[in-house]
């Protein structure tokens, strides 16, 4: 791997902005206090007693449409002879907790601060210890003044590792002022770390399915009918159109991901919004973006799901059996890239996690959780609720 070499310094700089958003999830009143919402001699009931067991036959699977999700534009040709026009960016980076023997994930963006517009036709991070390199084609314009997000990256966190030393490398093109294009090929920027933990062990919380009462509630805010659902849900698929498919479901996630805010509920109650209040508002908590992202699923004909866990919320989607599963995965990494996709599985096949609050894709790991060698675990979690979305027909 070349190094990069700053062989014109007056018109070419690199500034790495160091200070990296960290995802933390979302911390909610723990689910027990749902009591707040429910006669207290009920409680017991709602906590045991299955009301509700999923018809297999009301199951929806997206399909995987034949054509990929995107196309790169055709590389401009590039002119060898004429002088470099230099150019300035900044980079900036998303991540979540990194864990040895696994693999972890970046997300980066970057700002065009010159006056020229700059097309990344590759980007990739090179692990400076091993001098390996995850990269990946691109087609990014970038215009001056623009801050926009190339890609994700996944890179493989090795055993023992207590750090990653990784550097981001762009390969650009920078337009020039009579129009050409002069090939920078591939650049590297300055070096960061991210702190990498220990794999944690396995636990295995107990699970409770469709208890009563929070059956109830919960299906109760669900509303796929609604106004602002329906039209959000018809804006995002209409992007990837015809019958339900994967690729909806990641417009669904990063739409929602893109337009609502993280906020708090007020001290001393966890709210549940309804998810037309959640639009409104343009903001939520962990289960408001349960509630309204389970809505989304439902409106465009899909199978949603809500898991609750002691201190968290997250929804998920139906992906179907283990072959569905497998196209279903290829499909996601060719939307987002080559990254680790998570769902859980049981008797009715597989359901895709869906958390905006903690991950920066559809299918990455929910908040609360970690990876560990073939799969991925709950942490610090005692009870995990699980709540299936009956069909309105159905409650």
């Amino acid at each position: 791997m070349r190094s990069f070499e700053k062989r014109y310094p007056l018109l070419m700089v690199f500034i790495l902005i160091t200070g990296s958003v960290m995802s933390l999830g979302c911390v909610s009143e723990p689910v027990q206090k749902i009591g707040e919402y429910i006669a207290p001699s009920s409680i017991a009931y709602m906590q045991n007693e299955k009301v509700y067991d999923v018809d297999p036959l009301r199951l929806t699977v997206p399909v995987v449409p034949a054509q990929p999700p995107f196309r790169y534009d055709s590389r401009p040709l590039a002119e060898k002879t004429i002088g470099s026009p230099g150019y300035q960016l900044a980079s900036s980076y998303y991540y979540n907790t990194f864990y040895e023997g696994s693999e972890g994930v970046v997300s980066i963006s970057v700002e065009n601060l010159g006056d020229s517009t700059v097309l990344a036709y590759e980007l990739g991070l090179l692990d400076a210890d091993t001098d390996t390199w995850y990269g990946q084609d691109s087609s990014t314009t970038i215009i001056p003044g623009e801050d926009k997000k190339l890609g994700y990256v996944s890179v493989y966190v090795p055993e023992g590792a207590q750090e990653m030393k990784l550097k981001l490398g762009l390969s650009v093109l920078v337009k020039t002022q009579s129009g050409q294009w002069y090939d920078y090929e591939r650049q590297y920027f300055d070096e960061f770390v991210i702190d990498a933990a220990q794999e944690p062990q396995m636990e295995d919380p107990e699970h409770i399915s469709n208890p009563g009462s929070i059956f109830s509630l919960m299906n109760s805010k669900i509303d796929p009918y609604d106004t602002g659902v329906r039209k959000m849900a018809a804006v995002s698929a209409k992007k990837y159109p015809g019958q339900y498919n994967i690729y909806q479901i990641c417009s669904l996630f990063d739409d929602t991901k893109n337009t609502i805010d993280y906020i708090s509920d007020p001290r001393g109650r966890d709210l549940w919004s309804a998810p037309g209040d959640t639009l409104e508002i343009g903001a939520g908590d962990c289960d408001d973006y349960s509630i309204l992202l389970a809505s989304l699923v439902e409106a465009i004909g899909g199978t949603s799901r809500i898991y609750l866990t002691d201190t968290h919320a997250f929804a998920s989607v139906y992906i179907g059996n283990a072959s569905n599963t497998a196209l279903t995965v290829e499909a996601i990494r060719q939307y987002y890239g080559d990254l680790p996709v998570y769902y859980t599985t049981d008797e009715y096949g597989s359901w895709l996690i869906l958390d905006p609050t903690s991950s920066v894709y559809a299918g990455g790991l929910p908040a609360g959780t970690a990876p560990v060698k073939g799969g991925w675990t709950f942490q610090n979690t005692s009870q995990v609720i699980v709540i299936d979305v009956a069909p309105k027909d159905q409650e």
